[in-house]
């Protein structure tokens, strides 16, 4: 009531979420989409509290652990990842956020459809990394799904003499 009150304005409220944190990455469209892998998010102790905020983010290297997981809550947020991805219609390459309950129920948090593509900081390419497909073939399947998806042959745009190089 005081929010209301002090901004005369509508508020919203939202139950905090202190499960566990996933980001699933994700490349293509439609039912091509597949998820790339499932990222813990962890943070230490040292790291701003309960939430994987922006200075958390920045500061990963001290704040977070990352974990590939693969667990069955894991692979219902990969579920889920994918249901959202391809029901909002998202496309190419992107991550998908997922937080659990205080009953380890996956929530959906937010979608990231235009990720970050920094080589060493963005969690996309985290997840790649850590799954094993360098920079490079992340960035080729990316390119090959926009093609595939708006039809166009990928030597009109000179996308495999890039590749060669």
């Amino acid at each position: 009531m005081h929010l209301l009150l002090t901004h005369n304005q509508p508020v919203l409220v939202e139950s905090f979420l202190p499960g566990r944190e996933f980001t699933v990455g994700i490349i293509g469209s439609g039912t091509d989409a597949l998820a790339i892998g499932v990222l813990e998010v962890i943070l230490r102790e040292n790291a701003e509290p309960d939430v994987y905020s922006y200075l958390n983010k920045e500061r990963y290297e001290d704040s977070v652990e990352y974990l590939l997981a693969n667990d069955p809550m894991a692979e219902k947020a990969k579920e889920m990842a994918l249901t959202v991805w391809r029901g909002l219609g998202c496309r190419d390459a992107g991550r998908v956020d997922i937080r659990c309950d205080m009953n380890g129920i996956p929530n959906f948090m937010e979608v990231n459809p235009l990720a970050g593509l920094h080589p060493r900081h963005s969690d996309l390419c985290i997840i790649a990394r850590m799954k094993g497909m360098p920079y490079r073939d992340l960035i080729e399947a990316i390119m090959r799904s926009a093609i595939s998806r708006v039809h166009v042959d990928e030597y009109d745009l000179g996308f495999s003499a890039c590749l060669r190089r």
